[in-house]
């Protein structure tokens, strides 16, 4: 029996590099947030090989 090895694809989105800090706009509250503010997500089988794909959610943790 095979054992196929699989990777996460990540996939990070940011609107803004502030002072070297990634920023995304919360499309809720419509601040402008690092990207330590968001949360991340698993989607199943999204990638195009299949695989997990890791993505940052859209909405702040303040606003989620």
């Amino acid at each position: 029996m095979s054992i196929k090895a699989t990777r996460d694809t990540v996939r990070i989105h940011a609107d803004k590099i502030i002072d070297g800090v990634a920023h995304k706009e919360c499309p809720n509250c419509g601040e402008m947030k690092p990207l330590d503010d968001f949360g991340l997500r698993r989607k199943k089988n999204a990638g195009p090989e299949g695989e997990d794909v890791i993505a940052d959610q859209s909405w702040c943790r303040d606003c989620r």
